[in-house]
């Protein structure tokens, strides 16, 4: 299904997408980090802010659109 919806996104040419995990977030399209704490991740997004709480939040990649996220996500919101 992974497969599936990465090349979904690849060939619509979507501006972002979020994919969760058992245990991590895929983040693609970000546009800069707001705030980054274990407990606390606010990304810029093309129109809206992602606001991720929880525990444990660890980075285990970082690209320049994207980032792959670790930890405990407790409660996901947007703000425009």
């Amino acid at each position: 299904m992974h497969l599936y919806k990465t090349m979904k996104n690849f060939l619509i040419d979507n501006d972002y997408y979020v994919d969760f995990y058992k245990n991590c977030i895929h983040v693609f399209g970000y546009i800069d980090i707001v705030k980054l704490t274990s407990e606390e991740i606010i990304l810029q997004m093309p129109s809206f802010s992602l606001n991720l709480s929880g525990n444990h939040f660890v980075v285990k990649a970082l690209e320049k659109k994207e980032i792959l996220i670790e930890g405990d996500v407790l409660t996901v919101g947007f703000v425009r």
